[in-house]
């Protein structure tokens, strides 16, 4: 007999949680069972399967969501005591699209709610500078995001320093992020490499390129 498992992958935006739901279901034979808004534009998905198929799954399906937004956690439940489908409400693939109107299937009501374009942008604390990396260093089994980390020995967080640019750096506030990581990629002493530019927010890339000209 084949033992199951239950994984889930939240993360924050719509766009995420349909790459992750894509690219889990196209790395193994699992199911999904379940997409919900949670709050404050936090959809979390709901995948369901054989233990090793699903745990490829959460893990490929996290990664993919990583390079489009922050993921806030993913998890992989294995031999679940019950089914999940008592435990997270199942949405059958043929129920429909959401209305939006009300936020349920098209005859439950039963769905979230509708969120507010106030309530999509709250981002309770949350830094948008979450370090994704921490999705490849991991394993499949509880693969989570981390906080981000203060620079340096000041205490200053990536909005601190940004709002406390030096004289002669004003402008990279007006810079876009890709002429923030074209900077980054020359500038010598800088802390973060490769791929930590390219997936290094606004805030982040600022910060990074002051101290480096500190430096």
């Amino acid at each position: 007999m084949n033992q199951k498992a239950l994984g889930m992958i939240e993360t924050y935006g719509l766009v995420a949680a349909i790459e992750a739901a894509d690219v889990a279901l196209k790395t193994a034979a699992v199911e999904l069972i379940n997409y919900e808004i949670v709050k404050s534009g936090r959809i979390m998905i709901a995948i369901y399967g054989e233990v090793a198929a699903v745990q490829a799954s959460v893990t490929a399906g996290a990664a993919a969501a990583a390079k489009i937004n922050t993921v806030f956690s993913a998890h992989v439940i294995p031999r679940p005591l019950a089914d999940p489908r008592l435990l997270i409400k199942h949405r059958d693939t043929e129920e429909g699209p959401l209305n939006p109107g009300d936020g349920s299937p098209d005859s439950g009501g039963n769905g979230p709610g509708p969120v507010s374009p106030e309530e999509y942008t709250e981002k309770e604390g949350i830094n948008e500078g979450i370090n994704n990396e921490a999705l490849e260093e991991e394993g499949p089994g509880n693969i989570q995001s981390r906080a981000p980390e203060n620079l340096g020995n000041s205490g200053m967080t990536v909005s601190d320093e940004q709002a406390q640019l030096p004289p002669g750096l004003e402008h990279l506030k007006s810079m876009s992020v890709e002429e923030l990581r074209r900077l980054a990629r020359r500038t010598e002493g800088i802390a973060i490499k490769g791929r930590q530019i390219s997936r290094a927010n606004k805030e982040k890339l600022i910060a990074e390129i002051v101290r480096a000209k500190k430096n």
